[in-house]
């Protein structure tokens, strides 16, 4: 749970100025790019809150998250690992969510998140490209994998050279899923989470380790980076970035948490973003994941 502290402080936090990755900056950048466009398409219809806990498939983790859906002509989402995050305010609905921004209204990261993407979602977005899946929820699980395992194969191929005798490849926001896919290309993987229940047992036979302890010094040797979306609201996504220039690994940021910052963070220096509709990838039905990449975005298919 956010303490008393860390809310004052976020409120606090002078926006000008801001770290790259960082959701203060975000909202200044969004907040400027909307200026003066009409309401309508901003207006709060719903506020979700969904508190649930997802294994997609018997090997996989098994987490309780909380989620945040802001809801008008599109949606913007935001995930925490299970605490006691403040219920949603019911005021919020019928408000322009730049608004709800603007005046600090919110009460938590993952509300601040949750708005900031709803109102991302409303620019046009660069072109990305789209890819829909399709079947049951096992093959949809399996072929995710395989799009996070692609991406890390196109990076590896425009680096050209690597940083030690084998490819190796960090996965912030541990999954067995993605880990298993980039093993199946014969690569070294290594995994970290924040969450105390996985740390120190094995995903598809990788050791979960510690976020806060490891994350520098895996980062620091391994080619690509895989970073989860929740390093936004929990405000580590700033510091990952900046260690994964400072050494030059590649970088895949798996947006389920701000999905529509695509185009945002690949303006801001992000190698590839995978929006991902988890957990509706979890539903009955297609799944469209859209991914947007530096560089040409002709390159649609791997190398």
């Amino acid at each position: 749970m956010e303490s008393k502290v860390d809310r004052a402080r976020l409120k606090s936090n002078s926006i000008i100025g801001a770290a790259p990755f960082s959701l203060e900056a975000a909202e200044k950048w969004v907040l400027e790019k909307t200026e003066g466009l009409p309401p309508e398409p901003f207006r709060l219809t719903s506020y979700w809150h969904i508190d649930f806990v997802r294994q997609p498939a018997p090997q996989e983790r098994k987490t309780r998250y909380t989620m945040r859906m802001a809801q008008s002509e599109n949606y913007g989402l935001a995930f925490a690992l299970h605490g006691n995050p403040s219920k949603p305010d019911a005021d919020f609905v019928g408000k322009d969510a730049r608004q709800i921004l603007k005046k600090r209204l919110w009460r938590d990261f993952i509300d601040r998140t949750a708005l900031v993407d709803l109102v991302m979602g409303n620019l046009s977005q660069t072109a990305g490209e789209k890819v829909t899946l399709e079947g049951t929820v096992r093959s949809k699980y399996l072929e995710r994998g395989r799009i996070f395992a692609d991406e890390s194969e196109r990076l590896l191929r425009r680096k050209g050279k690597i940083k030690g005798s084998e490819p190796h490849i960090v996965v912030v926001g541990a999954t067995a899923g993605i880990i298993n896919a980039l093993q199946t290309l014969g690569y070294n993987v290594s995994a970290t989470d924040l969450s105390a229940a996985i740390l120190g047992k094995r995903l598809s036979g990788v050791k979960i380790l510690d976020a806060t302890k490891y994350n520098e010094r895996l980062m620091a040797k391994a080619d690509v980076a895989i970073i989860t979306g929740m390093t936004l609201p929990n405000q580590t996504l700033p510091v990952i970035m900046k260690h994964a220039q400072q050494y030059k690994t590649s970088t895949v940021i798996w947006a389920i948490t701000g999905r529509n910052f695509g185009s945002y963070y690949v303006e801001q220096g992000a190698d590839c973003v995978i929006s991902d509709p988890s957990p509706f990838l979890l539903l009955p039905g297609p799944a469209s994941f859209v991914i947007h990449r530096s560089g040409n975005p002709a390159l649609t298919k791997p190398f």
